[in-house]
């Protein structure tokens, strides 16, 4: 059967992704690729306020998500890695990463109209991250965070806006981000 494909450029097309919630696994109840989208939202959007977790606004045009497949043993694994800068250098930062560093965790990426889940419980990402140097004194200087996995399921999609993921909206995010 030939299908017949076309791009449409639309407002909503222009919609990209701001920001990324990185949830430390460890903690979270079991869930994974096969559980429901209810099911999944109610573990995140049920997190305590104590519960170790970072939100990160991206900036624009400067993240990179890849979440490609490859064909093992007659399975399909999809390999999500995803990085991105975090600006300033500052030595509360590194030490908050340092927490975080070859942990695993799950990530939340946000759209203004939906939203991806990388990661789960059963199958979390690993973190990672890079101090970044610029070479010119107008470049970025910061870190780059990097998260890696690899599940049997690709990303779990969420469609909707914002205001229905209450733990986004509720601000989870580690103690500093006030100061900065």
């Amino acid at each position: 059967m030939i299908q017949n494909l076309c791009n449409i450029i639309e407002e909503e097309n222009f919609d990209t992704f701001y920001k990324a919630t990185i949830i430390e696994a460890s903690q979270l109840p079991r869930f994974d690729h096969l559980s429901s989208n209810t099911e999944i939202l109610g573990i995140i959007n049920s997190l305590p306020e104590s519960f170790q977790a970072m939100v990160v606004p991206f900036l624009r045009e400067k993240f990179n998500i890849n979440a490609g497949t490859r064909l093992n043993n007659g399975n399909i694994n999809w390999e999500p890695k995803i990085s991105f800068p975090l600006v300033p250098q500052d030595a509360a930062i590194q030490n908050l990463l340092n927490t975080y560093n070859n942990k695993e965790v799950v990530l939340f990426v946000s759209r203004v109209t939906h939203s991806y889940l990388y990661g789960t419980s059963a199958q979390p990402l690993t973190f990672t991250f890079d101090e970044l140097h610029a070479t010119n004194p107008t470049g970025i200087k910061g870190y780059t965070l990097n998260m890696q996995g690899r599940s049997y399921g690709p990303a779990v999609y969420f469609a909707g806006r914002e205001t229905e993921f209450p733990v986004v909206n509720r601000g989870l995010a580690f103690q500093l981000a006030g100061s900065l």
